[in-house]
């Protein structure tokens, strides 16, 4: 039976698809074929009580219900020194560090955190790219939004710390992996007790904000059943231009309003200030207003 050494763990918005497509590239590392398999937050997913932390995930988001097709995921795994996999989806589900727990006590844990007010801004524009109707980002991203209500990372988090040991757990800011990304995975290699030797391509941003240039166009290549389709019918040659096409059909975001995000950044701070102690770390970088964008 393998089952992972290590698990990123989020947030969502924060990176991880790039932090798994740069782990992939490991020669001593073996990633689970499929990002977000979000295996032990399941049983949270299919009766959602925490209204009050979000809206309930959704289940298709979920593609292992049980732990031997999880064990399944890893049967690839040869002589690898670290064997991974990155669900965001656990840093919100409330048993999941519990369950992660009772199954791999001794698992490594990673979470790469962004500022809170810019995460739930990327998680709104995520929406208007797969062709969700949106309104304006202020009537979106209030206190009652979902996407608002995930940033207050100081009690999500503390389940991991008072699940597992400090040691075990490894946290990143996305400030620092945007600025080097090559820097932040060489450290992740150590902590993986891998060859930090080994310099993977990081010149790649996986998973951007963007918005559609059309919104009908993008609805219909972001639907779940025309994605498994393509996936099914067309070959991985023309599968790649499919998704060519998405991209193609993308813009730049928009930015951010300053006065809704300093407005977030009110809501946040007694949160910010709270996980500051708990990952004894300065995140006053957060509280700092963005860098005016280039005309």
């Amino acid at each position: 039976m393998t089952l992972p050494t290590f698990i990123v763990i989020g947030v969502a918005k924060g990176g991880t698809t790039s932090i798994y497509r740069y782990l992939d590239q490991h020669p001593e590392i073996f990633m689970c074929p499929d990002k977000g398999p979000n295996y032990f937050g399941y049983e949270d997913a299919r009766d959602w009580k925490w209204h009050d932390e979000g809206e309930s995930p959704l289940l298709r988001h979920f593609k292992v219900t049980i732990l031997e097709d999880y064990e399944a995921l890893f049967d690839g795994v040869t002589n690898e020194r670290a064997v991974g996999e990155v669900s965001p989806q656990y840093f919100r589900c409330p048993t999941a560090a519990r369950r992660i727990r009772e199954v791999i006590p001794q698992v490594k844990l990673v979470a790469s955190l962004r500022n809170p007010a810019d995460r739930a801004f990327s998680g709104f524009l995520m929406r208007a790219r797969r062709g969700e109707a949106v309104g304006d980002a202020r009537v979106e991203l209030t206190a009652e939004s979902s996407h608002v209500k995930e940033g207050f990372y100081y009690p999500r988090l503390k389940r991991y710390y008072d699940a597992f040991d400090r040691e075990q757990i490894k946290i990143y800011l996305f400030d620092e992996f945007k600025k080097s990304p090559a820097d932040l995975v060489r450290d992740l290699f150590a902590f993986l007790d891998v060859d930090t030797g080994f310099v993977p391509d990081t010149t790649v941003r996986h998973n951007p904000a963007n918005v559609p240039k059309s919104a009908r166009l993008n609805r219909i290549l972001y639907q779940p059943g025309v994605i498994r389709s393509v996936k099914a019918v067309l070959p991985a040659r023309l599968e790649k231009v499919a998704k060519r096409l998405r991209q193609r059909n993308l813009s730049p975001a928009p930015s951010f309003p300053p006065d809704l995000r300093a407005d977030l950044l009110d809501l946040y701070r007694e949160d910010i200030l709270r996980l500051e102690e708990l990952i004894e770390r300065d995140l006053s970088v957060w509280f700092e207003p963005l860098p005016a964008a280039r005309s």
